[in-house]
Protein backbone atom coordinates (compact mmCIF):
# COMPACT_ATOMS: atom_id res chain seq x y z
CA UNK A 1 0.00 0.00 0.00
CA UNK A 2 3.25 2.39 0.60
CA UNK A 3 3.66 2.23 -2.90
CA UNK A 4 0.07 2.63 -4.12
CA UNK A 5 -1.80 -0.65 -3.89
CA UNK A 6 -4.17 -1.59 -4.85
CA UNK A 7 -3.70 0.54 -8.04
CA UNK A 8 -1.28 -0.07 -10.55
CA UNK A 9 0.86 2.30 -10.00
CA UNK A 10 4.96 3.09 -11.60
CA UNK A 11 6.53 2.62 -8.07
CA UNK A 12 4.65 -0.86 -7.04
CA UNK A 13 6.07 -2.39 -11.26
CA UNK A 14 9.45 -0.95 -10.13
CA UNK A 15 9.57 -2.26 -6.58
CA UNK A 16 7.70 -5.56 -6.56
CA UNK A 17 9.12 -8.33 -6.07
CA UNK A 18 11.85 -7.20 -4.99
CA UNK A 19 15.13 -9.57 -4.25
CA UNK A 20 16.22 -9.56 -1.05
CA UNK A 21 14.90 -9.07 2.79
CA UNK A 22 16.14 -8.80 6.04
CA UNK A 23 15.46 -9.28 9.09
CA UNK A 24 15.72 -10.68 12.44
CA UNK A 25 14.90 -14.90 13.11
CA UNK A 26 12.57 -14.01 15.78
CA UNK A 27 9.94 -12.33 13.02
CA UNK A 28 9.72 -15.36 10.54
CA UNK A 29 6.59 -16.40 11.44
CA UNK A 30 5.23 -13.01 12.44
CA UNK A 31 6.13 -10.77 9.88
CA UNK A 32 7.89 -12.87 6.57
CA UNK A 33 5.91 -15.36 6.56
CA UNK A 34 2.51 -13.17 6.24
CA UNK A 35 4.24 -10.81 3.65
CA UNK A 36 5.02 -13.82 1.20
CA UNK A 37 1.17 -15.29 2.40
CA UNK A 38 -0.16 -11.89 1.40
CA UNK A 39 1.78 -11.26 -1.60
CA UNK A 40 0.89 -14.60 -3.01
CA UNK A 41 -2.79 -13.46 -2.30
CA UNK A 42 -2.95 -9.92 -3.49
CA UNK A 43 -0.49 -9.46 -6.07
CA UNK A 44 0.04 -13.36 -7.26
CA UNK A 45 3.66 -13.44 -7.01
CA UNK A 46 5.93 -13.65 -3.59
CA UNK A 47 7.46 -10.30 -2.43
CA UNK A 48 11.35 -11.64 -2.47
CA UNK A 49 13.04 -14.73 -3.25
CA UNK A 50 16.08 -14.51 -0.62
CA UNK A 51 15.90 -13.64 3.00
CA UNK A 52 18.93 -12.79 4.94
CA UNK A 53 18.82 -13.67 8.33
CA UNK A 54 20.69 -11.09 11.04
CA UNK A 55 22.02 -12.61 14.31
CA UNK A 56 20.33 -10.61 17.31
CA UNK A 57 23.17 -8.70 18.76
CA UNK A 58 23.55 -9.54 22.87
CA UNK A 59 26.29 -7.67 24.66
CA UNK A 60 29.45 -9.86 25.80
CA UNK A 61 28.09 -11.89 28.62
CA UNK A 62 25.83 -13.01 26.05
CA UNK A 63 22.71 -10.96 27.32
CA UNK A 64 20.13 -9.13 25.32
CA UNK A 65 20.66 -5.23 25.31
CA UNK A 66 18.25 -3.15 26.90
CA UNK A 67 18.09 0.47 28.85
CA UNK A 68 17.08 -1.46 31.98
CA UNK A 69 19.84 -3.39 32.05
CA UNK A 70 22.27 -0.29 31.08
CA UNK A 71 24.19 -2.99 28.57
CA UNK A 72 23.12 -0.84 25.35
CA UNK A 73 25.98 1.09 23.13
CA UNK A 74 24.90 3.82 21.72
CA UNK A 75 25.94 4.43 17.79
CA UNK A 76 26.40 8.16 18.49
CA UNK A 77 28.59 7.64 21.49
CA UNK A 78 30.78 5.12 19.19
CA UNK A 79 30.63 7.76 16.42
CA UNK A 80 32.50 9.84 18.49
CA UNK A 81 34.71 7.49 20.50
CA UNK A 82 35.15 5.37 16.94
CA UNK A 83 33.92 6.69 14.05
CA UNK A 84 30.87 4.97 12.32
CA UNK A 85 33.77 3.58 9.84
CA UNK A 86 34.96 0.89 12.58
CA UNK A 87 31.12 0.66 13.94
CA UNK A 88 30.25 0.03 10.25
CA UNK A 89 33.20 -2.85 9.99
CA UNK A 90 32.62 -4.27 13.07
CA UNK A 91 28.90 -5.14 13.10
CA UNK A 92 30.09 -6.76 9.27
CA UNK A 93 33.01 -8.49 10.89
CA UNK A 94 31.21 -10.14 13.18
CA UNK A 95 27.96 -10.71 11.12
CA UNK A 96 27.90 -14.47 11.19
CA UNK A 97 24.97 -16.38 10.12
CA UNK A 98 24.09 -17.44 13.93
CA UNK A 99 21.09 -16.51 16.21
CA UNK A 100 23.04 -14.26 18.43
CA UNK A 101 26.48 -12.52 18.14
CA UNK A 102 28.07 -10.95 21.32
CA UNK A 103 29.34 -7.06 20.87
CA UNK A 104 31.71 -5.56 22.96
CA UNK A 105 33.79 -2.53 23.27
CA UNK A 106 36.72 -4.49 22.62
CA UNK A 107 35.79 -5.54 18.95
CA UNK A 108 35.16 -1.47 18.20
CA UNK A 109 38.97 -1.41 19.73
CA UNK A 110 39.75 -3.34 17.32
CA UNK A 111 38.11 -2.09 14.28
CA UNK A 112 39.48 1.42 15.06
CA UNK A 113 42.92 0.25 15.19
CA UNK A 114 42.61 -1.64 11.93
CA UNK A 115 41.17 1.82 9.92
CA UNK A 116 44.42 3.73 11.88
CA UNK A 117 46.46 0.59 10.54
CA UNK A 118 44.86 1.46 6.37
CA UNK A 119 45.54 5.12 6.85
CA UNK A 120 49.05 4.55 8.11
CA UNK A 121 49.77 2.43 5.43
CA UNK A 122 48.03 4.11 2.40
CA UNK A 123 49.84 7.60 3.73
CA UNK A 124 53.53 5.21 3.52
CA UNK A 125 52.28 4.78 0.26
CA UNK A 126 51.05 7.90 -1.18
CA UNK A 127 54.36 9.75 0.34
CA UNK A 128 57.06 7.14 -1.25
CA UNK A 129 55.32 7.48 -4.50
CA UNK A 130 55.07 10.89 -4.67
CA UNK A 131 57.78 11.46 -7.50
CA UNK A 132 56.33 8.59 -9.54
CA UNK A 133 56.34 10.41 -13.11
CA UNK A 134 52.63 10.64 -14.60
CA UNK A 135 52.03 8.18 -17.26
CA UNK A 136 53.94 5.49 -15.63
CA UNK A 137 52.31 2.03 -15.79
CA UNK A 138 52.76 -1.38 -14.11
CA UNK A 139 52.33 -3.90 -17.45
CA UNK A 140 55.06 -4.91 -19.40
CA UNK A 141 57.81 -4.35 -16.38
CA UNK A 142 59.46 -6.90 -14.66
CA UNK A 143 58.16 -7.88 -11.43
CA UNK A 144 60.29 -9.29 -8.35
CA UNK A 145 59.47 -12.07 -6.60
CA UNK A 146 57.75 -10.45 -3.84
CA UNK A 147 55.77 -7.78 -6.25
CA UNK A 148 54.58 -11.00 -7.55
CA UNK A 149 53.32 -12.77 -4.77
CA UNK A 150 51.75 -9.24 -3.33
CA UNK A 151 49.55 -9.22 -6.60
CA UNK A 152 48.88 -12.64 -6.84
CA UNK A 153 47.48 -12.89 -2.76
CA UNK A 154 45.56 -9.57 -4.05
CA UNK A 155 44.04 -11.43 -7.02
CA UNK A 156 42.85 -14.10 -4.02
CA UNK A 157 41.24 -11.29 -1.63
CA UNK A 158 39.48 -10.27 -5.00
CA UNK A 159 37.96 -13.09 -5.75
CA UNK A 160 37.12 -14.41 -1.78
CA UNK A 161 35.54 -11.42 -1.44
CA UNK A 162 33.40 -11.43 -4.30
CA UNK A 163 32.94 -15.13 -3.53
CA UNK A 164 31.67 -14.31 -0.05
CA UNK A 165 29.61 -11.21 -0.46
CA UNK A 166 27.42 -12.73 -3.23
CA UNK A 167 26.85 -15.71 -0.41
CA UNK A 168 26.09 -12.66 2.04
CA UNK A 169 28.79 -14.02 3.91
CA UNK A 170 30.35 -10.44 4.70
CA UNK A 171 31.96 -11.35 7.69
CA UNK A 172 34.03 -13.70 5.90
CA UNK A 173 34.97 -11.22 2.93
CA UNK A 174 35.43 -8.82 6.04
CA UNK A 175 37.63 -11.09 7.84
CA UNK A 176 39.50 -11.90 4.05
CA UNK A 177 40.36 -7.97 3.94
CA UNK A 178 41.66 -7.75 7.35
CA UNK A 179 43.81 -10.44 6.44
CA UNK A 180 45.08 -9.08 3.31
CA UNK A 181 45.71 -6.08 4.77
CA UNK A 182 47.45 -6.46 8.03
CA UNK A 183 49.31 -9.61 7.93
CA UNK A 184 50.46 -9.65 3.97
CA UNK A 185 50.65 -6.10 2.32
CA UNK A 186 51.63 -4.18 6.13
CA UNK A 187 53.62 -7.19 8.20
CA UNK A 188 55.32 -8.26 5.01
CA UNK A 189 55.38 -6.69 1.23
CA UNK A 190 55.39 -3.20 2.74
CA UNK A 191 58.53 -3.82 5.08
CA UNK A 192 60.06 -6.19 1.71
CA UNK A 193 59.53 -3.16 -0.21
CA UNK A 194 61.29 -0.40 1.92
CA UNK A 195 64.45 -2.29 0.50
CA UNK A 196 63.84 -0.87 -2.71
CA UNK A 197 62.18 2.40 -2.14
CA UNK A 198 65.02 3.37 0.29
CA UNK A 199 67.51 2.89 -2.56
CA UNK A 200 68.85 4.51 -5.32
CA UNK A 201 66.59 5.60 -8.55
CA UNK A 202 65.91 3.03 -11.16
CA UNK A 203 63.47 0.61 -12.86
CA UNK A 204 63.40 -1.46 -9.48
CA UNK A 205 62.16 1.34 -7.35
CA UNK A 206 59.83 2.19 -9.99
CA UNK A 207 58.21 -1.07 -10.26
CA UNK A 208 57.63 -1.03 -6.26
CA UNK A 209 55.83 2.36 -6.32
CA UNK A 210 53.82 1.10 -9.41
CA UNK A 211 52.76 -1.78 -7.33
CA UNK A 212 51.99 0.10 -4.56
CA UNK A 213 49.34 2.17 -5.76
CA UNK A 214 48.12 -0.49 -8.15
CA UNK A 215 47.19 -2.62 -4.03
CA UNK A 216 46.01 0.64 -2.69
CA UNK A 217 43.53 1.58 -5.92
CA UNK A 218 42.37 -2.09 -5.22
CA UNK A 219 42.23 -2.65 -1.68
CA UNK A 220 40.55 1.13 -1.19
CA UNK A 221 37.50 -0.20 -3.64
CA UNK A 222 37.27 -3.01 -1.89
CA UNK A 223 37.03 -2.05 1.22
CA UNK A 224 34.34 1.12 0.46
CA UNK A 225 30.93 -0.91 1.03
CA UNK A 226 32.41 -1.35 5.08
CA UNK A 227 34.15 1.69 5.64
CA UNK A 228 33.14 4.04 2.86
CA UNK A 229 34.52 7.58 4.77
CA UNK A 230 38.39 6.74 4.99
CA UNK A 231 38.18 5.18 1.71
CA UNK A 232 36.71 8.20 0.19
CA UNK A 233 38.93 10.66 1.98
CA UNK A 234 41.92 8.55 0.92
CA UNK A 235 40.62 7.79 -2.85
CA UNK A 236 40.84 11.22 -3.34
CA UNK A 237 44.44 11.23 -2.37
CA UNK A 238 44.83 8.86 -4.98
CA UNK A 239 43.29 11.82 -7.05
CA UNK A 240 41.64 8.96 -9.64
CA UNK A 241 38.95 11.86 -10.13
CA UNK A 242 34.85 11.68 -9.14
CA UNK A 243 34.30 9.31 -6.05
CA UNK A 244 34.67 6.13 -4.90
CA UNK A 245 31.45 5.20 -4.47
CA UNK A 246 31.22 5.21 -8.50
CA UNK A 247 34.42 3.57 -9.25
CA UNK A 248 34.22 -0.12 -10.35
CA UNK A 249 33.95 -3.14 -8.23
CA UNK A 250 37.11 -4.29 -8.75
CA UNK A 251 36.99 -7.97 -10.80
CA UNK A 252 38.31 -11.52 -10.36
CA UNK A 253 42.19 -11.74 -12.31
CA UNK A 254 42.71 -15.13 -12.58
CA UNK A 255 45.47 -14.61 -14.72
CA UNK A 256 47.39 -12.75 -11.54
CA UNK A 257 47.34 -15.70 -9.53
CA UNK A 258 51.02 -17.18 -9.09
CA UNK A 259 51.40 -20.03 -7.02
CA UNK A 260 55.35 -20.35 -8.02
CA UNK A 261 56.12 -16.66 -6.57
CA UNK A 262 53.61 -17.68 -3.52
CA UNK A 263 55.62 -20.87 -2.79
CA UNK A 264 58.52 -18.62 -2.51
CA UNK A 265 57.47 -16.03 -0.81
CA UNK A 266 56.81 -18.46 2.16
CA UNK A 267 59.74 -19.94 1.91
CA UNK A 268 61.08 -16.61 2.38
CA UNK A 269 58.49 -15.72 5.47
CA UNK A 270 59.54 -19.17 6.77
CA UNK A 271 62.88 -18.12 6.75
CA UNK A 272 62.72 -14.79 8.66
CA UNK A 273 60.43 -16.03 10.85
CA UNK A 274 63.17 -19.03 11.58
CA UNK A 275 65.75 -16.81 12.20
CA UNK A 276 63.60 -14.38 14.08
CA UNK A 277 62.71 -17.36 16.89
CA UNK A 278 66.26 -18.10 17.25
CA UNK A 279 67.19 -14.48 18.02
CA UNK A 280 64.76 -14.68 20.84
CA UNK A 281 64.56 -18.17 22.15
CA UNK A 282 68.38 -17.85 22.72
CA UNK A 283 68.29 -13.42 23.71
CA UNK A 284 70.36 -12.57 20.85
CA UNK A 285 71.21 -8.78 21.56
CA UNK A 286 69.07 -6.23 19.87
CA UNK A 287 72.64 -4.55 18.37
CA UNK A 288 74.03 -7.90 17.38
CA UNK A 289 74.09 -8.91 13.77
CA UNK A 290 75.02 -12.30 13.15
CA UNK A 291 75.93 -13.91 9.56
CA UNK A 292 73.32 -16.62 8.63
CA UNK A 293 74.92 -19.29 6.01
CA UNK A 294 72.38 -21.64 4.08
CA UNK A 295 73.23 -25.29 3.53
CA UNK A 296 71.02 -28.29 2.08
CA UNK A 297 69.06 -28.01 -1.04
CA UNK A 298 71.24 -25.72 -2.82
CA UNK A 299 68.40 -24.77 -5.72
CA UNK A 300 65.76 -23.45 -2.97
CA UNK A 301 68.63 -21.48 -0.90
CA UNK A 302 69.87 -20.21 -3.93
CA UNK A 303 66.83 -19.05 -5.27
CA UNK A 304 65.90 -17.09 -1.24
CA UNK A 305 69.15 -15.76 -1.81
CA UNK A 306 69.04 -13.98 -5.12
CA UNK A 307 65.69 -12.93 -4.64
CA UNK A 308 65.70 -11.86 -0.90
CA UNK A 309 69.07 -11.16 0.11
CA UNK A 310 68.36 -7.77 1.33
CA UNK A 311 65.30 -8.19 2.53
CA UNK A 312 66.09 -11.01 4.67
CA UNK A 313 69.02 -8.72 6.11
CA UNK A 314 67.26 -5.94 6.75
CA UNK A 315 64.20 -7.84 8.49
CA UNK A 316 66.23 -10.15 10.47
CA UNK A 317 69.05 -8.10 11.36
CA UNK A 318 72.17 -9.76 9.50
CA UNK A 319 75.25 -9.05 8.90
CA UNK A 320 75.25 -11.21 5.63
CA UNK A 321 73.28 -14.38 4.13
CA UNK A 322 75.22 -16.95 2.11
CA UNK A 323 75.64 -20.46 0.86
CA UNK A 324 77.33 -23.13 1.55
CA UNK A 325 77.09 -26.76 0.16
CA UNK A 326 79.00 -28.88 3.10
CA UNK A 327 79.44 -26.08 6.09
CA UNK A 328 80.53 -27.63 9.10
CA UNK A 329 78.74 -25.27 11.73
CA UNK A 330 81.26 -24.79 14.67
CA UNK A 331 80.46 -24.95 18.21
CA UNK A 332 77.78 -22.33 19.70
CA UNK A 333 75.84 -22.41 16.28
CA UNK A 334 72.16 -22.47 16.53
CA UNK A 335 70.33 -24.37 13.31
CA UNK A 336 67.07 -23.78 12.01
CA UNK A 337 65.46 -25.69 8.99
CA UNK A 338 62.99 -23.77 6.36
CA UNK A 339 61.30 -26.68 3.86
CA UNK A 340 65.06 -28.53 2.91
CA UNK A 341 67.24 -25.56 3.36
CA UNK A 342 69.15 -25.59 6.61
CA UNK A 343 69.88 -22.58 8.94
CA UNK A 344 73.01 -22.04 10.63
CA UNK A 345 73.43 -18.92 12.83
CA UNK A 346 76.65 -18.62 14.48
CA UNK A 347 76.55 -16.98 17.85
CA UNK A 348 80.01 -17.57 19.56
CA UNK A 349 80.93 -15.20 21.51
CA UNK A 350 77.41 -13.09 21.27
CA UNK A 351 74.88 -15.93 23.77
CA UNK A 352 76.18 -17.54 26.63
CA UNK A 353 74.88 -20.83 25.38
CA UNK A 354 75.56 -22.69 28.78
CA UNK A 355 73.08 -20.15 30.60
CA UNK A 356 71.26 -20.23 27.17
CA UNK A 357 70.66 -24.08 27.33
CA UNK A 358 69.68 -24.07 31.23
CA UNK A 359 67.11 -21.71 30.75
CA UNK A 360 65.41 -23.34 27.39
CA UNK A 361 65.31 -26.51 28.79
CA UNK A 362 62.84 -24.81 31.72
CA UNK A 363 60.89 -23.45 28.83
CA UNK A 364 60.81 -27.02 27.31
CA UNK A 365 59.34 -28.15 30.46
CA UNK A 366 56.91 -25.53 30.41
CA UNK A 367 55.76 -25.99 26.46
CA UNK A 368 55.55 -29.74 26.91
CA UNK A 369 53.05 -29.78 30.07
CA UNK A 370 51.30 -26.87 27.95
CA UNK A 371 51.08 -29.44 25.03
CA UNK A 372 49.58 -32.42 27.32
CA UNK A 373 46.54 -30.46 28.70
CA UNK A 374 45.98 -29.07 25.05
CA UNK A 375 46.49 -32.38 23.71
CA UNK A 376 43.39 -33.89 26.29
CA UNK A 377 41.26 -31.49 25.70
CA UNK A 378 41.54 -32.07 21.79
CA UNK A 379 40.91 -35.28 22.30
CA UNK A 380 38.13 -35.12 24.25
CA UNK A 381 34.96 -35.16 22.43
CA UNK A 382 32.80 -33.32 24.21
CA UNK A 383 35.10 -30.27 23.95
CA UNK A 384 34.78 -30.59 20.28
CA UNK A 385 31.21 -31.28 20.10
CA UNK A 386 29.68 -28.17 22.62
CA UNK A 387 32.56 -25.60 22.37
CA UNK A 388 32.21 -22.83 19.75
CA UNK A 389 33.75 -23.65 16.15
CA UNK A 390 36.46 -20.55 16.48
CA UNK A 391 37.71 -21.82 20.42
CA UNK A 392 38.28 -25.36 19.12
CA UNK A 393 40.18 -23.76 15.77
CA UNK A 394 42.28 -20.97 18.46
CA UNK A 395 43.21 -24.93 20.41
CA UNK A 396 44.14 -26.16 17.59
CA UNK A 397 46.14 -23.06 15.84
CA UNK A 398 47.97 -22.98 19.89
CA UNK A 399 48.82 -26.48 19.75
CA UNK A 400 50.39 -26.38 16.47
CA UNK A 401 51.97 -23.56 17.42
CA UNK A 402 53.75 -24.98 20.37
CA UNK A 403 54.52 -28.37 18.61
CA UNK A 404 57.02 -26.18 16.47
CA UNK A 405 58.10 -24.22 19.49
CA UNK A 406 59.40 -27.61 21.04
CA UNK A 407 61.13 -28.48 17.84
CA UNK A 408 62.98 -25.36 17.59
CA UNK A 409 63.83 -25.68 21.48
CA UNK A 410 64.74 -29.84 21.23
CA UNK A 411 67.11 -28.18 18.18
CA UNK A 412 68.89 -25.61 20.28
CA UNK A 413 69.25 -28.34 23.17
CA UNK A 414 70.70 -30.52 21.14
CA UNK A 415 73.06 -28.14 19.67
Amino acid sequence: SVMGWPEETEDLKRFYPTSLLITGFDILFFWVARMVMMGLKFMGEVPFRQVYITPLIVDEKGQKMSKSRGNIIDPMEVKETHGMDALRFTLSHASSKGRAWRLSPDQLDEARNFLNKIWNMARFILQNTEDLPEGSSLPGRPLAWEDRWILSRLARTVEKVRQELDRYNFHLAAEALYHFTWDELCDWYLEVAKVRLSGEEGEARRTAQLVLREVLDVLLRLMHPYMPFITEELWQYLKKGGTIALAEFPKSLPDRIDPEAEGMFELFRELVTEVRAIRAELNVPARAQPPVILSGAEEGAQALISGFDGAVCRLARLASLRYEKDFTPPPETAKGVVGEVLVYVPLAGVVDFKAAKQRLQKELSKVEAELEKLERRLSNPDFRRNAPAEVVEGTEAKLKELRARRTRLMRHLEG
